[in-house]
Formats: C-alpha cells, sequence, structure tokens
C-alpha cells in the first residue's frame, strides 16, 4: 500500500467545519496526523490498520491514545504560542 493511496477521500472536519482530504489529516501537524483522523475517517476507510502500519506504536499511542489537553489547556497553548511569536518579531 502506499502512503497516499487514500489521500483523496473526504470527510467534515470537526474542527474546521468543512469537508477535507485524509491526505490533509495524515500530515497536518508537522507531518504527523490529526488526532482525530481515525474518529473522522473511520466509515470511510481503515484508517486505524492505516496508522497503525505506517506509524511507530509510541508515535500511534501519543496521538491516538494519550488525552490531549482540554479545550481550555488547548486555547492557553495557542495563545502562548502565539504571544511568543510576536515577542520574537
Amino acid at each position: 500500500m502506499s502512503y497516499d493511496a487514500f489521500d483523496q477521500i473526504e470527510t467534515r472536519c470537526p474542527r474546521l467545519g468543512h469537508q477535507v482530504s485524509f491526505g490533509y489529516c495524515r500530515q497536518v501537524d508537522s507531518g504527523l496526523p490529526c488526532s482525530r483522523a481515525i474518529d473522522c475517517f473511520y466509515l470511510k476507510l481503515p484508517a486505524e490498520h492505516y496508522f497503525r502500519l505506517v506509524l511507530r506504536e509510541e508515535t500511534f499511542q501519543r496521538i491516538f491514545l494519550e488525552p490531549g489537553p482540554d479545550r481550555y489547556q488547548g486555547f492557553l497553548q495557542v495563545l502562548d504560542r502565539a504571544t511568543r511569536s510576536q515577542g520574537a518579531v
């Protein structure tokens, strides 16, 4: 199976609010997949199986199985990054 075999399949992204391709979701985070990619694509393709084949086990665990920040923590992280990037200018 090639890495881009499913790239053209699309679904609605709950984060962005519009259609996105699997190709986008599988490398959206600095070349790593979105943590919701399995949930978003499970009805359309074998997303979990795909990621288990192409990612190292520890990477799969970190992205898909470890709890991420809640909305408030995520907001604070984005705010912190934005503040730091403004200070670097």
